[in-house]
């Protein structure tokens, strides 16, 4: 009895530890962005940072999105900080959208004003099937 009690908590966590890596609920073969992302938050944390941002749609409604981010370690060699994104910028941001239409995703880049650009993944291609971005507003 004890063993199947162990063995279903090692399913369940096991099974966690997967979900949590997958990138099967978003669509990685297409590559989507806002070019007026107001940025609200960056949290600057382990497992993965999160990038809390609004965008306002053509019929005037903002619209609440967060995106995944690798952790600060893998993040820090690739020139973020911190301090990179602050509450009120407003950038452009590039992200493979959540394949259920909820208002989450995987960062790719983000593309300030000035035209510096910070990669998050720099080894993921824009779009594999075209090179193209799906610009959602």
């Amino acid at each position: 009895m004890k063993f199947a009690g162990a063995l279903a908590l090692m399913v369940l966590f096991s099974s966690a530890a997967l979900a949590h890596h997958g990138t099967a609920g978003y669509d990685m073969n297409t590559m989507s962005s806002f070019p007026k992302a107001t940025i609200i938050e960056i949290e600057w944390a382990n497992p993965h940072c999160q990038v809390h941002f609004d965008v306002t749609n053509d019929k005037g409604e903002v619209q609440h999105w967060n995106v995944e981010a690798p952790p600060p370690s893998m993040l820090a060699p690739r020139q973020w900080t911190r301090k990179s994104l602050q509450a009120g910028d407003v950038v452009t941001i590039y992200f493979h959208a959540a394949k259920n239409g909820s208002p989450f995703g995987i960062i790719q880049k983000v593309v300030f004003p000035d035209g510096k650009v910070l990669n998050a993944y720099p080894d993921r291609p824009e779009d594999p099937k075209s090179g193209s971005t799906d610009s959602k507003y």
